[in-house]
């Protein structure tokens, strides 16, 4: 993003700008995902996380932080810090769904990479399904797999597995558990 210069104004934010995969006019094309980096202030991040969790999480600021939105729906990628210290890539969906994003950083980029439209959506709620169009995050990709010497999947699932659903009950993503644990149910 930075070498490249993939990055346009806030508008939400005076003077921030945000990180994008392609060029704001490869934004506008429907070419890259729409994904915009911004890594959250510390009051930006208690406040988004507090929506989630309450107060029941001290200092929450240090280890639920959003630094992507991933949706026209309000989703959201963070990074959690979870109980034990290891640090994931999470997602906070608009409509409650909640999930880890990979395993690894890596596997995060790799999903990036594939094209969907969004990150939440059919990504996450058909995750075995292909992206619609085929071609999304070209120069990300070829980036990706030249950098790190990887192949890119055709679907989440290879990534994700089956993520739990907005309304699930049991879940063994350790996010979703934690996420419900902090809401109390």
């Amino acid at each position: 993003m930075e070498a490249n210069g993939f990055f346009m104004s806030s508008q939400a934010y005076p003077g921030d700008r945000l990180g994008l995969l392609g060029s704001p006019d490869d934004v506008d094309a429907e070419r890259v995902t729409p994904v915009l980096f911004r890594v959250a202030t510390p009051e930006q991040a208690r406040d988004y996380a507090g929506s989630w969790c309450g107060h029941k999480v001290p200092s929450i600021e240090n280890r639920l932080v959003p630094f992507a939105r991933t949706g026209g729906d309000g989703s959201h990628a963070a990074f959690w810090l979870d109980d034990t210290g290891n640090r994931h890539i999470v997602h906070l969906g608009s409509e409650g769904q909640a999930c880890l994003l990979g395993r690894t950083p890596l596997d995060f980029l790799r999903l990036l990479a594939i094209g969907y439209e969004e990150l939440s959506g059919d990504c996450l709620d058909v995750p075995k399904k292909p992206p619609r169009v085929s071609g999304r995050n070209a120069a990300y990709r070829a980036w990706l797999t030249h950098r790190y010497a990887i192949t890119i999947p055709d679907n989440a699932a290879e990534i994700l597995g089956q993520p739990p659903a907005v309304l699930a009950e049991t879940s063994n993503d350790p996010f979703w558990r934690w996420v419900r644990e902090m809401q109390g149910d």
